[in-house]
């Protein structure tokens, strides 16, 4: 009886080591295996003896084998599911998830960005620092004015700092005395650039109006209602004043911009109605995205908006940001950081120029030229 037992077990172990690989055979190519996609990189190909050096190889083939293991794309879903729905905790070191199932951005993915220390405030400039930005900005300033040419810069407040109250209890209070503010307050009291904040604004309209969501709850970004909000302050810079939120025409639909929960392969099961606006201006601007995806122009076709030519040089806040403040230009222009040079705006010679940062790339401002985009 217990080796007949034992018969049993090793066959039961066999099937479920063999029906799975069985089963693949048989539906793999019906299945979600579009690992590329979802993870925004190559998959690692078979290596070969011929073309690969043997030392090199069994590296190669632990990649190959990790990127084409049968179930993958479901067994790494699975084990999101219950880190997230279960132990509230994250599959990413990059995403931490605060209560109510809130995600936040705490990785590195960019140059020196730190959001933890932006939150906590433990990261703020030196005055030599501060002194270099102003420089910067003031460099870009003059030399655009020699070309007759307006400038504007516009900071935003990274989404932990304005959901606060939805972080971990391990990361604390947030603190405001923040690059963000330090930066504003400096530049500010100390140059005459003409430089736009919205963070108090933001913080208004959230208290004021607790049922309105101003950033997604599944990504880093605002959602368009925040953007909205922000364009509100950056035109009343040049005099425009935009109807009140509450009272802009506006749908609910939902958005493949979750990039948090991509991070933790839930993007395909986090998902949230976000508000988009829909009249908001006499003089809508027709908006198309470029090929890179990382330009954008706005056209008022009606020809009946400022004359001036707007462009924007900014980070990917700028993408929902735009239609905001292209609505008030007969042209407009938009070109994201790292995709951003000189020519592009010579070429375009625009009237007014806007610089938009968030909280964590302030960086950037250490590093930026008008010639030379941002050079680390």
């Amino acid at each position: 009886m217990k080796k007949s037992t034992q018969s049993i077990y090793m066959a039961i172990l066999a099937l479920l080591i063999i029906l799975p690989v069985v089963a693949y055979a048989i539906i793999g190519k019906y299945l979600d295996s579009s690992t590329a996609d979802k993870e925004n990189r190559v998959m690692t190909e078979m290596p070969t003896l011929t073309n690969t050096q043997i030392s090199e190889f069994p590296t190669l083939f632990d990649a190959y084998v990790n990127d084409n293991l049968p179930y993958k794309n479901y067994l790494v879903t699975l084990n999101s599911m219950i880190d997230y729905h279960i132990f509230n905790t994250s599959s990413s070191d990059d995403v931490i998830v605060g209560d109510n199932g809130w995600l936040f951005y705490i990785g590195h993915e960019n140059n020196d960005e730190d959001p933890l220390a932006d939150y906590a405030g433990t990261n703020l400039y030196s005055q030599e620092e501060l002194e270099l930005i102003a420089a910067n900005m003031i460099a870009a300033r003059d030399f655009l004015a020699s070309q007759g040419k307006e400038f504007v810069i516009t900071m935003i407040p990274n989404k932990s700092r304005v959901y606060s109250e939805y972080m971990p209890d391990m990361c604390g209070p947030v603190n405001e005395e923040c690059r963000l503010n330090q930066v504003y307050q400096y530049l500010s009291e100390n140059t005459d650039l003409t430089i736009v904040s919205p963070y108090s604004d933001i913080l208004k309209y959230k208290e004021a109006h607790p049922e309105t969501q101003l950033y997604f709850k599944y990504d880093t970004h605002w959602n368009n209602f925040g953007a909205y909000v922000a364009a509100q302050s950056i035109a009343r810079v040049w005099g425009f004043e935009m109807p009140d939120l509450d009272t802009v025409e506006h749908v609910y639909a939902n958005s493949d911009t979750y990039d948090l929960a991509r991070m933790i392969n839930m993007g395909d099961y986090l998902k949230e109605q976000a508000p988009v606006a829909t009249a908001y201006s006499g003089h809508m601007a027709k908006v198309e995205i470029l090929a890179d995806g990382m330009s954008f122009t706005g056209t008022v076709e009606s020809g009946i908006a400022d004359e001036r030519k707007l462009f924007i040089i900014g980070d990917s806040f700028s993408a929902l940001l735009f239609p905001y403040l292209a609505c008030h230009f007969n042209s407009s222009k938009s070109d994201m950081y790292y995709n951003y040079n000189y020519t592009s705006l010579e070429e375009y010679d625009p009237d007014v120029v806007v610089f938009e940062c968030v909280e964590r790339y302030l960086n950037n401002m250490l590093h930026f030229s008008i010639e030379n985009g941002v050079v680390y």
